[in-house]
């Protein structure tokens, strides 16, 4: 016992050590595309993504995309692990468990909090994030106000940094296109909710750093973008970086974003990720095309419809008398 004792003192003075050199922080965004499990919930739209579904998802495939997404996050940064993913359209904890620990990530400590919303297919967002460099203190999930639509909640968490200063992170999943004017609606009305949040949030902390990031299924110029960042202090840092990351018929967009209003992170980078293995060609249009998991009902094999993006901060060290 007096071992174990010993072990755990020198690993919090290490993780001590650590928090007070760190100087960088980092946030990725990825949406990663229907990372369901192989089991039917019950009251959900899921049974394409079982094994006797008309997508013939099962254990392999489900396993070979999360070693995947793990590798992904694993390779974003060359010099240290990301501190904060964002991840839309996970199903539930089952998916998250695999991921954390029995993928590439499973040595890099990741803990990680998700929504449990009324999404009627059942996918929910979620949040990875380094314990070492992210002291997770509380989460809200923040539901929509709409009782007869059925969409995912906003994930909102929040902890310290190396500077002692809290971060307020949230995760968003706005509904698609698909949807016409009810879902644009829709969209506008859980932004407006957001910039509720988010304002109370950032006049309540002393030095406020917001992150806001995930797939909004809108353009830097759209509605809820502007909505989000004309007169509400969050900086669209996504919103000249190409080529996109989502591509139909031809033509690239940017529908991830990752937003900020920060004092004491100091914003330094943000780039779309575009590892080799995540693009394909693209023989219909030209170029390159995300290499997702499946086109219609056909497995392709890939990751996901969507790139990543993320940014990169610099921490503003607290002076002291």
């Amino acid at each position: 016992m007096k071992r174990f004792q010993i072990f755990y003192i020198v690993l919090l003075l290490l993780c001590a050590s650590s928090l007070r050199a760190q100087q960088s922080f980092s946030a990725m965004s990825y949406n990663v595309e229907n990372a369901f499990d192989t089991i039917h919930d019950a009251g959900k739209n899921d049974l394409e993504y079982c094994p006797e579904g008309e997508r013939r998802w099962n254990m392999p495939r489900l396993y070979k995309k999360l070693k995947g997404v793990g590798k992904v996050i694993a390779a974003a940064d060359e010099k240290r692990p990301i501190d904060l993913i964002g991840l839309c359209e996970v199903e539930n904890d089952t998916v998250l468990e695999y991921l954390t620990h029995r993928t590439p990530l499973r040595n890099m400590g990741y803990k990680y909090v998700m929504t449990h919303s009324d999404d009627e297919r059942g996918i929910d967002v979620a949040l990875l994030y380094s314990p070492f460099t992210f002291h997770l203190m509380n989460t809200q999930s923040i539901k929509p106000n709409a009782p007869k639509q059925h969409t995912r909640d906003i994930l909102h968490a929040w902890g310290t940094i190396a500077n002692g200063d809290t971060v307020d992170v949230y995760v968003v999943h706005l509904p698609s296109k698909r949807g016409g004017g009810e879902a644009q609606t829709l969209s506008m009305n859980i932004c407006q909710q957001l910039i509720r949040n988010v304002d109370s949030v950032r006049t309540k902390r002393q030095h406020p750093n917001i992150i806001v990031m995930g797939d909004f299924n809108a353009e830097t110029r759209s509605p809820q973008l502007k909505l989000l960042t004309r007169s509400h202090h969050l900086i669209d840092r996504t919103a000249k970086l190409e080529p996109g990351t989502y591509k139909y018929q031809g033509e690239w967009s940017t529908l991830d974003h990752i937003l900020t209003h920060t004092t004491t992170l100091s914003h330094q980078q943000t780039r779309i990720l575009t590892l080799p293995f995540l693009l394909e060609p693209d023989p219909t249009n030209g170029g390159e095309k995300p290499y997702r998991t499946y086109l219609g009902p056909v497995y392709k094999g890939g990751l996901s419809d969507h790139l990543p993006v993320v940014s990169s901060f610099k921490i503003k060290q607290e002076k002291k008398d």
